[in-house]
């Protein structure tokens, strides 16, 4: 009879081969056990590591890039309200240099008519001059060059009262450049002529012509402090003059001088 092999493996096999499969499922959930535990301790850090940082910078990139698109909007509001004043103030240069140009001009008109009294007056000095010359050499013809009421005084009265317009016409033009001073002395000249004229003027011209001083009297005692109450008294001893002294009305009245100090130079 033939031996028999017997093929079960023994308790000893079995046992090692059991606990080789319980050290190699131990092996794979210690594994797998790392494995997890490593992803749960390495997330959050690689989270505040890395991520983290990236989405912070992330916001403040979009942060910056607002506060840098509001801060280019307000600059190119402010450029574009300088550009609208720039615009106005050239306008308005554009305004005062027409404007200039036509007080320019009005002064120098003025300034031509000045230059125009200015030989009035010459002329008139000279022809005083020759006047006065004629009336100390001449003897001959009494009647005729000598006395208050002769043509050469009758001249001599009308030459003078020539200066004085002149003057104050002057007077007027140097007012209205604000140049005072000037403007007080022709005043000051012509009221001194006329002045000189009372003891010669006639009866009937002596009451206007005394109310042409008073007028120049107050006109230069408003002067330089009150030009513009000066010149209506220059004014009114202007139409005076020029309207050859006519007689002053019954009920005319004394100008009133409370606006200003008038007081006689």
């Amino acid at each position: 009879m033939s031996e028999v092999v017997n093929s079960t493996p023994s308790f000893g096999n079995r046992m090692g081969l059991a606990l080789k499969k319980i050290l190699r499922f131990v092996l794979i959930l210690a594994i797998i056990v790392g494995i997890v535990a490593a992803a749960y301790f390495s997330i959050p850090y690689l989270y505040e590591k890395f991520i983290l940082p990236v989405e912070t910078n992330t916001d403040r990139l979009g942060e910056i890039s607002s506060k840098q698109a509001a801060e280019v909007s307000g600059l190119a509001n402010q450029v574009s309200d300088l550009q609208s004043r720039l615009n106005d103030l050239e306008n308005r240069q554009t305004e005062n240099a027409q404007t200039l140009a036509d007080m320019q001009g009005q002064v120098q008109n003025l300034e031509s008519e000045i230059i125009s009294f200015s030989k009035n007056i010459k002329l008139l000095e000279s022809m005083q001059l020759a006047l006065d010359e004629l009336a100390a050499t001449s003897i001959n013809h009494e009647a005729l060059l000598v006395g208050d009421n002769s043509s050469l005084a009758n001249l001599q009265r009308q030459v003078t009262m020539s200066r004085a317009i002149e003057l104050l016409s002057r007077a007027r033009q140097y007012l209205s450049l604000s140049n005072y001073g000037l403007s007080k002395q022709d005043v000051l000249v012509a009221r001194d002529l006329l002045s000189n004229l009372q003891t010669e003027m006639p009866e009937e011209k002596t009451e206007s012509l005394q109310e042409v001083i008073q007028h120049l009297d107050l006109a230069l005692g408003n002067l330089p402090a009150f030009p513009v109450v000066a010149v209506d008294y220059v004014d009114i001893a202007w139409l005076y003059l020029v309207n050859g002294l006519p007689d002053l009305p019954a009920d005319a009245l004394t100008p009133d001088v409370s606006l200003a100090p008038a007081e006689t130079p």
